[in-house]
């Protein structure tokens, strides 16, 4: 993706920590398949230290991200993908994994999609 003319950085998987997403709660992103594209705010960023194996080179985290509903989006319709992801300063993330989720009881109507980083 280009930005004013410029290829947009990319950030590496391997490099994210929870740390670089905190800030940016509530905070709008774009995800894209295809040229499909998906406006989703960020939730949530949590820590998963228990979830933490003996050769992890950081605290495993997960992402929360949330649509409004639009039945015309097929990404909102599909149960996992591989998208890339922008809004981050840093640059955009490539190949990230992403699960559609059940909508969590505490928070309002849209479509939600989880991001687990081990």
């Amino acid at each position: 993706m280009t930005t004013n003319g410029k290829a947009e950085p990319r950030v590496e998987l391997a490099d994210l920590t929870a740390a670089t997403f905190e800030k940016y709660t509530d905070k709008a992103f774009e995800v894209e398949v295809d040229n499909v594209k998906q406006a989703v705010t960020l939730v949530d960023c949590t820590e998963k230290p228990d979830n933490m194996g003996p050769d992890s080179t950081r605290t495993p985290f997960t992402l929360m991200l949330r649509a409004e509903v639009d039945d015309e989006n097929p990404l909102q319709h599909a149960h996992s993908f591989l998208c890339t992801l922008r809004g981050l300063e840093e640059g955009e993330i490539s190949n990230l994994s992403v699960e559609r989720i059940m909508r969590p009881p505490r928070l309002p109507g849209g479509v939600y999609f989880q991001v687990v980083f081990g």
